[in-house]
């Protein structure tokens, strides 16, 4: 499998498509048929959320699928032993996780970062780490040992100056937040959107990815002409939530929405 920047090297599709899920919902098994309807059915990168009691960023979607996923049983080592398995099933396609930072420093970070690397991650994004926190040093010295982009986060309030500090960390793609507050389906983004994207990959030269509130193939295609890629997570969570007792038809209805989102981008 390719890093990160292979990905984005690749010239078709011109904007990448990374949806996302929360591991275990409503069990790991679960998760695995659920990212194979994803990947199969045009994913470019996966982002694979690691179940949190507490995740300050997530709206009440990705917080319920959580719920249900620490409710069902939660070990580490499952879900790197389930994240292997995703990888096995689609080896081309990089893989993400979305953690916070409490359950990957209990299990040992360096243990986690090269178990995760050996089961086919190549990126992290870690909300509740700045890049300038008293914990980020160790990770990214950890990022790098491994080869695994640490994703950063920048708001429509991230100031230019800061952005400009982050360019020496920064690696794989920008999680760019179209709007202010958690994750979760919207109707509206922040205003000039373009205008802020574009300041961003001016400033740090990598790729930006927009997330937060996307779920429609109309907003998906607008953001598609100035962004890198789009990130989807509530949406297909909603998916996930609505048919998981009826496992043949979510992968049917995962399967339907993310060809239609695919097909929407430029």
């Amino acid at each position: 499998m390719g890093s990160l920047a292979q990905c984005f090297a690749k010239a078709k599709p011109k904007a990448k498509f990374i949806p996302y899920l929360s591991l275990g919902d409503p069990t790991m098994e679960l998760s695995v048929e659920w990212s194979k309807s994803i990947a199969d059915a045009g994913a470019d990168i996966l982002e694979l959320g690691i179940p949190f009691s507490d995740p300050v960023a997530d709206g009440p979607v990705i917080q319920a699928s959580y719920k249900r996923a620490l409710a069902a049983g939660f070990s580490m080592a499952k879900v790197l032993e389930i994240t292997g398995k995703i990888h096995k099933n689609s080896p081309e396609i990089p893989l993400v996780y979305l953690s916070y930072f409490n359950p990957i420093n209990t299990y040992g970070l360096e243990r986690f970062f090269q178990e995760s690397y050996q089961a086919g991650i190549r990126g992290m994004v870690l909300p509740d780490i700045p890049f300038d926190s008293k914990d980020s040093q160790k990770v990214f010295t950890l990022a790098e040992r491994y080869k695994i982009d640490i994703i950063n986060l920048i708001t429509p309030s991230t100031p230019l100056s800061r952005m400009r500090k982050m360019k020496k960390v920064a690696s794989g793609f920008i999680y760019y937040v179209t709007s202010f507050g958690v994750t979760g389906v919207r109707t509206a983004f922040a205003d000039n959107l373009s205008e802020r994207v574009q300041i961003v990959k001016d400033t740090l030269q990598i790729p930006v990815c927009a997330g937060f509130g996307i779920s429609r193939p109309e907003q998906a295609r607008e953001i598609s002409q100035y962004a890198d890629g789009i990130i989807i997570g509530s949406a297909v969570q909603k998916i996930i939530e609505k048919y998981a007792e009826n496992p043949d038809e979510c992968n049917r209805q995962l399967g339907r929405y993310i060809k239609e989102i695919r097909a929407s981008i430029a």
